[in-house]
């Protein structure tokens, strides 16, 4: 069921991207034949208003199907100096408006992501993460290098805020250092209760195009829940324990308990209650058993808008992802692992369709609010994808016709058609890395 729902998911954004360039051929007066839900074979049609609408077999996304759209094939075997069109085809109307009926299918996509972001914005939703205070990375895991630490960070401080940007949670620092790799930033500490600043150049994660400066979370070793039957419950733990020491170590937070008991199957935790301490002695058969206690991290719920808030959080968030996406592209030339950091059609349809299954089980809300932010994300990448002036995309149309708007003529057909083994093969090369990518994830 993952593949069908990320199927399904994939294909509602290339039905709105086809939907747009159907609602801008109508205004420009240009005869739509066909539309298609689905590809390949026809499986249901009805001719409605001078339009096939058909319901195909395979699942994936969709096509409209404008008068006039051979010509240019035609043009080329004919020889003709020129594309020729009747009025109401795609050849036949100005170039103008061929450059709005390219424009708007991607602009469609943006238009999705807009109405995604503003029902997020009205719904709210929440996550579970820790406070802002870190430990440098370097000392939990050895072979990590911790900019951060290197810079003047040290493990217990408090982040109050990265670039005058607050971050009250981890979570804000993980999103702030992920979306600046590669750049010099400024962490607002709190230490012993005084303020300082510390410069850290972000380190960039040449597996994802991440930023990075060698930190992870601070969790207190409080305990949250335990779990019925498991070891820790049947040694008398209970929810509100605090774990101070482990075989008389002392315990700070819960990544010093994890080194403490690092290659131990037999160990004593000192526990403190209600004010006072007391020892429990536990025993686990393998390292990797697990005891059965949730230590507590916080459950943030963010704000829930008005009608016209949500509207202008739509707006922005919708900038903030073309913007991001932009920056990702271009770490793409900044040395990053293209293998690993790009995702081919198989793996996102995965990661949506585990998206969508994930999101559900928690509840119908969180469900939606997940996929609709994951489907924002690829109709983004759509959108400024499909604008790239490249042959056979509609960036390429798009350029094209503006070209022959401002020049007042028309390009020769020839030109069009060498023009497009360059698309060819910038597209043939895309889909190497993101099939190579694919293979990669799958099979390991």
């Amino acid at each position: 069921m993952t593949f069908v729902y990320g199927i399904i998911g994939l294909g509602l954004i290339v039905i709105i991207h086809e939907f747009g360039h159907f609602c801008a051929s109508k205004m420009m007066g240009v005869k739509v034949e066909a539309f298609s839900v689905g590809m390949g074979p026809v499986l249901l049609h009805k001719e409605v208003r001078g339009v096939d609408w058909r319901l195909s077999l395979f699942p994936i996304g969709g096509y409209c199907a404008m008068k006039g759209e051979n010509a240019f094939q035609e043009a080329l075997d004919s020889g003709a100096s020129e594309i020729q069109g009747e009025p109401d085809s795609f050849y036949g109307v100005s170039p103008l408006k061929r450059a709005f009926i390219a424009f708007n299918g991607p602009f469609f996509n943006v238009i999705f992501a807009f109405v995604a972001f503003v029902i997020i914005s009205a719904i709210g939703y929440s996550y579970y993460t820790t406070g802002n205070r870190v430990i440098l990375a370097d000392e939990i895991y050895p072979d990590m290098i911790s900019v951060a630490g290197q810079a003047g960070l040290k493990t217990g401080d408090y982040i109050i805020s990265i670039d005058k940007h607050d971050t009250p949670d981890f979570s804000e620092i993980s999103q702030y250092v992920s979306l600046h790799a590669d750049e010099d930033i400024v962490l607002h500490v709190e230490r012993n209760g005084d303020l300082i600043d510390i410069p850290v150049h972000t380190l960039l994660d040449t597996s994802t195009g991440a930023g990075k400066i060698g930190i992870v979370n601070w969790v207190d070793p409080i305990i949250e829940t335990v779990t019925e039957g498991s070891r820790a419950a049947k040694s008398g733990l209970l929810s509100g324990d605090t774990i101070r020491a482990a075989d008389g170590v002392p315990v700070q937070n819960v990544a010093s308990l994890s080194l403490a008991l690092a290659d131990k199957n037999a160990f004593t935790l000192t526990v403190e209650r209600d004010g006072s301490s007391f020892e429990v002695a536990l025993e686990r058969e393998s390292e990797d058993e697990i005891l059965g206690v949730a230590f507590h991290i916080n459950h943030v719920h963010t704000k829930k808008y008005s009608f016209f808030g949500a509207l202008w959080q739509g707006v922005l968030e919708t900038g903030n992802m073309i913007g991001l996406t932009f920056k990702s592209i271009s770490l793409l030339f900044k040395g990053v692992d293209l293998s690993s950091a790009v995702s081919g059609p198989v793996r996102i349809t995965k990661m949506l369709g585990e998206t969508a299954i994930e999101g559900f089980t928690a509840s119908f809300s969180t469900g939606v609010i997940t996929v609709l932010n994951f489907l924002a994300l690829i109709s983004i990448s759509l959108f400024i994808m499909n604008l790239l002036p490249i042959p056979i995309l509609d960036g390429g149309l798009l350029l094209f016709a503006l070209i022959e708007t401002f020049s007042g003529k028309k390009i020769h057909p020839k030109f069009l058609y060498y023009v497009q083994f360059v698309g060819l093969a910038f597209i043939f090369v895309l889909f190497g890395i993101a099939l190579f990518s694919d293979m990669r994830y799958l099979f390991g």
